[in-house]
């Protein structure tokens, strides 16, 4: 830094600040030190940048950004908590701090006010929290000055890092234990509208396995254009269909399949993909506080190496599932 100081004509300091695209530096000057750098092949070491970061860190914790779109007076259901749990850990073991800021309040700022107010804070690190109305984008900020991570895909208008749960996977984990149960009309209750919102992942697998099923056991989704499966809707599709066992997300309840299984007079199983703090049902544990660890360690990485703008080739890690089992499903033979 000393000698591309000399070469720039300028303060160590300003090398500094221009390598990590500091906005404390004019745009002219770190653009002309930055192609200084790179035409004499200075290159940062990132175990020094982690080391300086970590060192700034322990007098006063970074704050990292963590972006919602929930409606005024939602809530953040069983999925939210979980999530911000696991990122909040991470980050205090990082030496990071974590401040929500609301972007789809009447009053919330937009995307020019929300980058001043972040970069005049020194905040460099963004999470987009998956929250809110799916087709509502987060406002866009001057992404040129932030390392961004998505949680899942609601911003899915930006190329940008992502973390999400591995829901092919866990479709297969379900399909392979209610299979060795010997369940064999297994149908997927989900709804027409909510599923896109996975990107087709667990329907995708689902219909690959089915379609090596005979046609007898195929059970198509439940066709309703809601987020969420009404009572009435998932009990009109489980008559007409009789599935020996559901595959559901969180949407349908054990009463409703209680009610199939008193019309079939028989056993109906339910196996649940993204299970929660439910201690009746099976189902695969998406390990949700896992996918907020992963976050913020994407995150810091990003932050250590000076990665700031949206990413070239962005990076997508998925967080597997693991079985749990639940009297709502037969024993294993």
């Amino acid at each position: 830094m000393r000698q591309l100081a000399k070469l720039a004509g300028c303060s160590v300091n300003t090398v500094s600040l221009a390598l990590r695209d500091s906005p404390r530096v004019a745009a002219e000057t770190g653009a002309r030190v930055r192609e200084l750098a790179r035409r004499h092949g200075y290159r940062p070491h990132p175990l020094v940048s982690a080391f300086v970061t970590s060192r700034r860190q322990k007098r006063t914790p970074l704050t990292l950004a963590v972006l919602t779109k929930f409606a005024p007076g939602h809530d953040w259901g069983s999925f939210g908590p979980h999530l911000w749990r696991g990122m909040a850990s991470m980050a205090e073991e990082l030496g990071f701090r974590l401040e929500e800021f609301e972007t789809a309040l009447p009053d919330s700022p937009g995307g020019d006010r929300l980058t001043q107010i972040l970069v005049a804070r020194g905040i460099r690190g963004v999470v987009l929290f998956p929250s809110g109305d799916f087709t509502v984008d987060f406002p866009h900020l001057d992404w040129r000055h932030f390392a961004v991570v998505g949680g899942g895909f609601h911003a899915k208008m930006l190329a940008m890092h992502r973390t999400a749960s591995d829901h092919v996977r866990a479709m297969e984990i379900c399909l392979e234990e209610l299979t060795a149960r010997g369940y064999e009309r297994i149908g997927f209750a989900v709804t027409e509208r909510l599923d896109p919102r996975l990107r087709l992942a667990c329907s995708g697998r689902f219909f690959a396995w089915q379609a090596r099923q005979p046609a007898r056991r195929r059970i198509p989704v439940i066709p309703e254009d809601t987020d969420e499966p009404t009572r009435e809707s998932f009990l009109k599709w489980g008559r007409r269909h009789r599935p020996d066992c559901i595959i559901s997300l969180e949407q349908v309840s054990p009463e409703w399949v209680d009610e199939l299984a008193t019309d079939f007079g028989r056993h109906v199983g339910l196996a649940k993909l993204a299970l929660r703090d439910d201690p009746r049902s099976a189902g695969v544990d998406m390990r949700v506080e896992d996918v907020g660890r992963t976050t913020i360690s994407v995150l810091a990485r990003e932050l250590y190496l000076n990665h700031f703008g949206l990413p070239k080739i962005p990076e997508v890690i998925l967080v597997s599932g693991i079985w749990r089992d639940g009297i709502s499903v037969r024993p294993r033979f």
